[in-house]
């Protein structure tokens, strides 16, 4: 399941578990913050954009994790000939939020479980990898190589190198 939210005046695409960057929100860090969702699209593949439905049984709810510093913006403004030059810097400040979980009526996509199912699916391929590892492995015998006189009836005709360009000089010569 995942939805799109309107975030300080971005819209992202998310889903449980994921966590997205927003401008900076007046909310202390682990505070709890909810977003109203413009398109929900469920596991059974139902996309839902009606407002109504939306607004009344639909909920993105995230956690603030950290406030930050975007990257830095340098600015310089130069004019030729007259010594104008002008300087700024610019870091927007932004927060981390992890999404928690996205509620549609009685369909819940927590993030917990998205950390459960994904550990799992790391626990079994480490399982089946040392599977492969202890089971032997099997001994194939090699191949013998063919006959020598198959080898050498193979012997064909050797090919003429190609004919070269005439150079320059060659192509005065001619023209006299």
């Amino acid at each position: 399941m995942y939805a799109i939210i309107r975030a300080g005046g971005h819209q992202e695409k998310v889903a449980a578990g994921e966590r997205i960057t927003v401008d900076r929100l007046h909310k202390e860090v682990g505070e709890e913050i909810r977003f109203t969702p413009l398109v929900i699209k469920t596991d059974e593949g139902e996309v839902v954009t009606d407002k109504a439905r939306l607004e009344a049984g639909a909920a993105v709810v995230g956690t603030v994790i950290e406030h930050l510093k975007g990257q830095k913006v340098d600015v310089f403004q130069y004019r030729h000939k007259t010594n104008y030059r002008r300087h700024v810097g610019h870091r927007q400040q932004l927060t981390l939020v992890e999404i928690a979980e996205i509620r549609l009526g009685d369909s819940v996509a927590r993030a917990e479980d998205v950390r459960a199912a994904e550990a799992e699916a790391v626990a079994k391929a480490a399982e089946e990898a040392k599977a492969a590892a202890e089971a032997p492995k099997e001994v194939k015998p090699r191949a013998r190589r063919a006959a020598k006189a198959t080898a050498g009836a193979k012997t064909g005709a050797k090919k003429t190198p190609a004919k070269k360009a005439p150079g320059k000089a060659r192509a005065k010569k001619r023209q006299k």
